[in-house]
C-alpha cells in the first residue's frame, strides 16, 4: 500500500512538473505571439484664422481619393493665407509642404514646399500662403504633407475657399458663445430666441437634444458637467450666408469614484446677415463612455448610462454570451465564468488623447457562438494600431479561451470613413461558413475569409433594385439592366449561399419591395400597364404584392380589383402600401394607402436592452441578463492582438463607375443614390447638401437670395410647328448658347430629359420629379431655368422667383405669368412636381 502510494506521489508529481514546464513553454509561446495594440503615432493638424484653431485634421497613411475627403472646409484670408498648427505628440517633422487640387482631385493646382513655421517644443506653427492661381468662392483641396523623420509621408485632408464674405470669425464666435452659455443657465437665457421649442423635442434623455427641446434640456437639466477637453471645432459646409459647424469634446459629471465621461457632439447650422445670426438647426448628442467600475452592475443590470437605446447588441443562441458596443468600445459578457472582456477599442487608460477618441470609425458585431468567440468589423478610420492612419474594412476575431484577437483580413478603401459607413450600412453579414458579405461601390461581393479570395456576386443598377433583410442574412436583386423590365429575382440565403429565383408571369414585369423579417415581398405589374412620360419617367403599377418564405413558400397575398400598389413602407410588423387608381383616360391617380399587418409574435431574447427612468440623468440604458451579477467577484480581461506573418491584405476591384449623389447632412454622408431627385429629398428634409461623384455641388439648402430672376429669357409662344414642350427646350438650349430642333428631336424618339443630355455636354442633366418647389429654386437661384411637365402634356420654365412669387415662363401665353408661391406650390403638385434642370460639371 505504502509503495502504491510512494508510485502514486510520484507519478502526480511528475504530472504536475510536465504541466507547469508545458504550460510555461505555451504561455512563453503565447506572450512571443501577441501584443498590445501600437499606440498612436501621428501628429494633428489644425487650420486658423487670427489665432483661432479650428478643423482638426487627422493624419493619413495612404493617398485618398480627394473628391470624397470632405469632412472639412477651411477659408482663406485675403491674400490666400491660413494658419495651422501641428500637435506633434512627440513626432519628429523633419518638412512640410501642401497640394492643391480641384475638387475632383484631377487637377493639380499648386506643389508648394513651407518654409514660414516656427518649431516650439512639441508643436509648429505656421501659415500657408496659396499662389494666384485660384479663383475666389470657388472650393480646392487642400492637402497637408509633413514629412517624419522616420520617412513616412502623412496626409491631412481639407476644402479650402477664398470668399471676402464667409464672416468666418463671427460664425465660430456664435458657436463658441452658444456652446458656452449652455452650461449657465443666468446666461443661457439669451438663447431662448434661438431655440424652438415644441412637441417634437424630445425631453426625456440627454442622449439627443435638439432645437426643439426645452430650455431646461438645453442647458443639461441638473448634471452638473464639467468639459474635460477644449471642443474640437470643425466647419463641414461653409458659404456666404450658412454654415454647418460641428464641435466634440470630452465631458463629465460627478467626482472622485462616482465621476462619469461622456463624448460630446454639438452640430450648428447658421445664417448669417448683417443684423443677427439666425440659428437654423442644433443638435447635441451625450454618449457615456462605458468602464468598469462597481457602479456599473446592480443585480442583474448591466448600466450603460446615457447612450442610444438601439446601441449594437448581441447574443449567443443560449443567452449566456452577451456582447455589446458603446462609444466605440466593444465588450462582451460570459454569465457562466463571469467575466468581462473589453474586446477591441482605440482609447483605454494609457491611450486617451484627441486622436484615440476619434470617433470617424465604427464596430459592427457579425457572430457569436455559444463559447464565447465573437467575430466582429472595425471600419473606418484606423486611430492606431497596424493600420494606423488608413481607412479600411478590419475582420477580426475574438478567441475566449486563449484571450486574443487576430485580424484574419484587411480591405483597404480610398474614400472617406463616411462614405464606407453608408455602404456597409447596406450590407455587411459573416456565415458560420466564414463567406463575408458585403457591398462596396453599389456591387455585392462574397469574400472567402480563409482562403482570401473573392468574387462580385451582384452589380445593382438602380436605387431599390436590391434590398437587404434588416439581419443583412437575406437579399434580393433584380436580374437584367431595367429595374422596370425585369422578368426575375435571385433570392440568397446568405446564411447558407442558397440561391432561388422568383420569376414574373407571360406579360408581367416584377419588383423587390423588401423583407419583413426574412420573408422576402414583392409585386408583380402587368407589362401593358406600365406607363412613361415625356421626359422618360415610370409609372410602375403593380396589381398583386406577395410575402414569400425564404423556401419559396406563399404566406400572403395581397391584390384588390381596380387598385395598383407603387411602392411600399415597411415598419417593424406593419407594410403601408402607397396605391393608385386608373381614370378612364388611361392615366393613375393617388388612392387611398393599404396597410398589411404580420401578426406573427417576434422571438423574445434571453437578454435585453432596457430603459430606466434617474432623477439627474434621466433616461439611462441598461442591458438586463438572465441571472444577478457578483460584481464582487468579475473578473476583467483585455485580449491582446495575435501577431501573425506576411500581409492579410484584400484588394477588392472596383465595380462598373457610375454616376452617384452623395447626401451631406448634420451626421456626415447620410445617403447615397443613383436617383437625382432622391438624393434631392433626403437633403431638403434633413437640411443638408447633395455632391457628384466630382465632389460639386448638385444641390444645397439655404443660402438662398430673397429673390432672383434669369433676365437672359423672355417670353415666347407655341406656334403650328412647335408646341410648349419643344419651345421650352429650345429656350433652355438657347440660353446656353445652342440652336437646335427640338421639336423634330422630340419626333425621332428623343425625350426631354436626352434632347437636353445629348446636347448640353458640360452639364450634368437632373430628373427632379417628386422634389417640391422650394428645393428647385436653388436652380433658379443660381441662373439655371427649370423644366417643367404639366399632366395635360404641356410645359412651362420656372425662370425667377421672390418671397411670395415665382416666374413662369408659358409658351401657351407667350409670357412670363407671375403666380403666388403657395398657389404654385399646389398647382406643381396637383401635376406630380415634375422637374428637370440640370448643373454645370
Amino acid at each position: 500500500m505504502k509503495k502504491a502510494i510512494f508510485k502514486g506521489a510520484g507519478f502526480g508529481l511528475t504530472f504536475f512538473i510536465a504541466l507547469f514546464i508545458i504550460s510555461g513553454i505555451m504561455n512563453k509561446g503565447n506572450n512571443d505571439m501577441t501584443v498590445e495594440m501600437n499606440s498612436a503615432t501621428y501628429p494633428l493638424v489644425y487650420m486658423g484664422m487670427d489665432g483661432q484653431a479650428y478643423n482638426e485634421l487627422h493624419g493619413y497613411a495612404d493617398s485618398m481619393n480627394t473628391a470624397y475627403m470632405r469632412e472639412t472646409i477651411t477659408a482663406l484670408g485675403e491674400n490666400r493665407d491660413t494658419e495651422f498648427t501641428v500637435d506633434q505628440f512627440g513626432k519628429v517633422v523633419t518638412g512640410i509642404s501642401y497640394e492643391v487640387r480641384s475638387v475632383d482631385g484631377e487637377r493639380l493646382i499648386e506643389n508648394t514646399e513651407v518654409s514660414d513655421f516656427k518649431e516650439n517644443k512639441n508643436s509648429i506653427h505656421g501659415k500657408i500662403a496659396l499662389k494666384d492661381l485660384i479663383e475666389r468662392d470657388t472650393e480646392y483641396a487642400l492637402t497637408i504633407i509633413l514629412q517624419s523623420g522616420d520617412g513616412e509621408q502623412i496626409r491631412y485632408y481639407t476644402r479650402v475657399v477664398w470668399s471676402e464674405d464667409y464672416y468666418v470669425a463671427d460664425k465660430l464666435a456664435f458657436v463658441k458663445d452658444f456652446h458656452e452659455k449652455t452650461f449657465d443657465k443666468e446666461k443661457a437665457k439669451e438663447l431662448v430666441r434661438y431655440l424652438e421649442t415644441n412637441s417634437d423635442g424630445d425631453n426625456s434623455s440627454f442622449h439627443k437634444v435638439n432645437i426643439h427641446s426645452s430650455f431646461n434640456q438645453i442647458t443639461w437639466g441638473n448634471l452638473e458637467v464639467t468639459t474635460e477637453t477644449e471642443p474640437a471645432i470643425n466647419i463641414t459646409e461653409l458659404a456666404s450666408q450658412t454654415s454647418s459647424i460641428r464641435m466634440y469634446y470630452v465631458a463629465s459629471t460627478g467626482e472622485g469614484k462616482s465621476k462619469d465621461y461622456f463624448y460630446v457632439v454639438e452640430y450648428y447650422r447658421i445664417r448669417y446677415t448683417a443684423e443677427r445670426v439666425y440659428l437654423l438647426d442644433y443638435e447635441r448628442t451625450m454618449t457615456s463612455f462605458f468602464e468598469n467600475t462597481d457602479n456599473n452592475y446592480a443585480n442583474d443590470k448591466i448600466m450603460l448610462g446615457i447612450v442610444q437605446s438601439d446601441l449594437p447588441f448581441r447574443e449567443s443562441e443560449d443567452g449566456n454570451i452577451i456582447v455589446f458596443e458603446v462609444q466605440n468600445k466593444l465588450c462582451s459578457y460570459n454569465m457562466t465564468t463571469n467575466k468581462l472582456s473589453v474586446i477591441f477599442s482605440f482609447y483605454d487608460e494609457n491611450n486617451a488623447d484627441a486622436r484615440t477618441i476619434y470617433a470617424d470609425h465604427e464596430i459592427k458585431i457579425l457572430d457569436v457562438d455559444e463559447a464565447g468567440n465573437i467575430q466582429f468589423a472595425v471600419y473606418g478610420y484606423m486611430n492606431r494600431g497596424r493600420h494606423e492612419g488608413r481607412v479600411g474594412i478590419q475582420l477580426c476575431t475574438y478567441n475566449t479561451m486563449l484571450n486574443t484577437v487576430e485580424e484574419k483580413i484587411y480591405i483597404p478603401y480610398d474614400k472617406s470613413y463616411q462614405i464606407l459607413s453608408q455602404e456597409l450600412g447596406q450590407l455587411l453579414y459573416i456565415n458560420r461558413e466564414n463567406y463575408l458579405y458585403l457591398t462596396l461601390n453599389e456591387s455585392v461581393y462574397e469574400i472567402n475569409m480563409e482562403a482570401q479570395t473573392y468574387k462580385e456576386i451582384v452589380h445593382t443598377i438602380q436605387d431599390g433594385s436590391m434590398k437587404v433583410s434588416d439581419d443583412h442574412k437575406m437579399i434580393v436583386w433584380q436580374e437584367g439592366s431595367d429595374t422596370y423590365a425585369c422578368s426575375k429575382l435571385v433570392l440568397m440565403n446568405l446564411g447558407n449561399r442558397q440561391q432561388i429565383t422568383v420569376e414574373a408571369g407571360m406579360g408581367e414585369y416584377i419588383m423587390p419591395l423588401g423583407f419583413m423579417g426574412e420573408d422576402l415581398i414583392y409585386g408583380l405589374a402587368k407589362q401593358e400597364d406600365i406607363v412613361s412620360d415625356s421626359a422618360g419617367r415610370v409609372t410602375f403599377p403593380m396589381f398583386a404584392v406577395y410575402i414569400q418564405n425564404v423556401n419559396g413558400n406563399i404566406l400572403k397575398r395581397y391584390e384588390e380589383t381596380d387598385a395598383y400598389v407603387t411602392s411600399c413602407v415597411i415598419a417593424e410588423n406593419q407594410i403601408s402600401l402607397t396605391r393608385v387608381s386608373r381614370s378612364a383616360n388611361g392615366t393613375y391617380e393617388e388612392s387611398a394607402p393599404h396597410q398589411i399587418l404580420n401578426n406573427e409574435a417576434s422571438s423574445e431574447s434571453a437578454n435585453k436592452l432596457v430603459t430606466a427612468i434617474t432623477e439627474i440623468q434621466e433616461s439611462i440604458v441598461q442591458i438586463q441578463v438572465k441571472k444577478n451579477i457578483d460584481s464582487k467577484a468579475l473578473k476583467v480581461l483585455t485580449p491582446k492582438e495575435v501577431l501573425f506573418e506576411g500581409g492579410r491584405e484584400l484588394k477588392l476591384a472596383p465595380g462598373e463607375s457610375e454616376q452617384r449623389y452623395y447626401v451631406y447632412g448634420p451626421k456626415g454622408v447620410q445617403g447615397i443614390y443613383r436617383n437625382a431627385a432622391n438624393a434631392v429629398n433626403l437633403a431638403y428634409e434633413i437640411s443638408g447638401a447633395v455632391l457628384n461623384d466630382a465632389g460639386n455641388y448638385v444641390w444645397m439648402k439655404g443660402n438662398r437670395f430673397t429673390r432672383n430672376q434669369i433676365l437672359a429669357i423672355a417670353g415666347v409662344s407655341v406656334t403650328e410647328e412647335k408646341d410648349s414642350v419643344a419651345i421650352c427646350l429650345d429656350t433652355i438650349l438657347k440660353y446656353e448658347g445652342i440652336i437646335r430642333n427640338s421639336d423634330y428631336l422630340l419626333a425621332q424618339g428623343e425625350t426631354i430629359f436626352s434632347v437636353l443630355e445629348k446636347n448640353l455636354p458640360d452639364t450634368r442633366v437632373l430628373d427632379l420629379k417628386g422634389c417640391n418647389l422650394d428645393a428647385i429654386l436653388y436652380y433658379v437661384n443660381r441662373d439655371i431655368p427649370v423644366f417643367v411637365s404639366l399632366s395635360d402634356g404641356s410645359a412651362v420654365l420656372i425662370v425667377g422667383f421672390n418671397e411670395t412669387q415665382i416666374l413662369v415662363m408659358d409658351p401657351l401665353k407667350g409670357t412670363l405669368d407671375k403666380r403666388g408661391m403657395n398657389d404654385s406650390k399646389t398647382w406643381l403638385e396637383e401635376n406630380g412636381n415634375c422637374f428637370i434642370t440640370y448643373i454645370y460639371k
